[in-house]
């Protein structure tokens, strides 16, 4: 007996329509678990940190930006203390210069998907943090600001879509 897949995606699709925008946050970012890291990408095949949370907000809002951790982390993830349940990410902040290197957008309490090489996995925050940590990064979880994000969205904040992504969209 086969999978069916079309069958599996028509419910998928389905139970999608009726997600919140932050459940559809989280399930965008586990869709794209296990896919390649690719550098300047945001696209179901591959995408680097920031096109992994991208494209995740693509997803569950409609809105397309496409920027940097540290653009995300200074311009759009500026709520210091998420409600549980909204649209979050974990930044990790240079110790020397302040720049957001990296982000990884949550799917849970204390649950990333982080998106670095050699691909899109799942790792705990702490786990994460440690990493960063000895490498003079602090961590910071912030919420997405849904004004500022429609905003700046409407204005084209972008530095150049990967031509992949129009395959999807």
């Amino acid at each position: 007996m086969g999978i069916k897949w079309d069958a599996i995606f028509k419910n998928e699709q389905r139970q999608f329509e009726k997600m919140s925008d932050a459940e559809k946050y989280i399930y965008a970012l586990l869709l794209q678990y296990g896919s390649p890291y690719k550098w300047g990408q945001e696209n179901p095949e591959g995408a680097d940190c920031s096109g992994t949370v991208c494209l995740a907000l693509f997803m569950a809002t409609g809105l397309l930006i496409r920027t940097t951790a540290d653009d995300l982390y200074k311009r759009f993830f500026t709520v210091k203390e998420p409600k549980a349940g909204s649209i979050r990410a974990a930044f990790f902040i240079d110790g020397k210069t302040g720049t957001a290197t990296h982000v990884a957008g949550l799917a849970g309490e204390g649950i990333a998907l982080n998106a670095q090489e050699p691909g899109a996995r799942v790792k705990t925050i702490k786990e994460l943090s440690d990493w960063f940590w000895q490498r003079g990064s602090s961590t910071a979880v912030r919420g997405l600001d849904r004004q500022a994000f429609e905003r700046l969205a409407e204005k084209g904040n972008q530095y150049g879509l990967d031509e992949q992504l129009s395959l999807y969209f």
